[in-house]
């Protein structure tokens, strides 16, 4: 069976670093490392609008589910 990714949070939620994708869409942390994120999906917006958007890892404190995030 197969876990279902939760969805991010809509664009009006996120702030302009987590926009930009400069943070982490759940936790707010800073993605410039030498790691850098992971893509964790599609933010939806208004007028069918979305942007992509990344996590600070697979196993973010903030993430709804706390399960890993597919590769």
């Amino acid at each position: 069976m197969t876990r279902r990714r939760p969805k991010p949070p809509p664009m009006d939620e996120l702030t302009y670093a987590q926009y930009q994708g400069w943070a982490c869409c759940w936790c707010g942390t800073s993605l410039w490392t030498p790691e850098g994120g992971l893509s964790v999906g599609r933010s939806q917006g208004p007028h069918s609008t979305s942007i992509e958007v990344y996590a600070c890892s697979r196993l973010c404190p903030q993430r709804p589910d706390k399960t890993p995030a597919r590769p």
